[in-house]
């Protein structure tokens, strides 16, 4: 349909944007976290995961999906004290954001 294909050139973004934006992201987990005066527990209950699932993602051991990748960053964007770290980690998906308003 047509419309799959508007939403699909609106909302998609390579591969290669979402491996090399999610590895920064996994980076700098702890620190944002630590900013934001979270615990994991918590934050993995925002994210609806095991607190043994975020740890993985803090630690690199496990493998961070596009859309917990989309939560992480727009939940930190949203807490003032981390404001300004994630933006400049430059991984906000900021390709989203004017596809989005174009």
């Amino acid at each position: 349909m047509a419309g799959d294909s508007v939403i699909r050139e609106k909302w998609s973004v390579s591969e290669n944007y979402q491996k090399v934006s999610i590895a920064v992201l996994q980076e700098n987990l702890a620190a944002l976290r630590a900013k934001a005066d979270i615990s994991q527990e918590e934050l993995a209950n925002l994210l609806g995961i095991s607190r043994q699932t975020y740890s993985g993602l803090e630690s690199g051991k496990r493998h961070m999906s596009w859309c917990t990748y989309l939560s992480l960053v727009f939940l930190f964007h949203e807490i003032r004290s981390t404001r300004e770290m994630i933006e400049g980690l430059h991984v906000f998906p900021a390709d989203l954001f004017i596809k989005f308003n174009s």
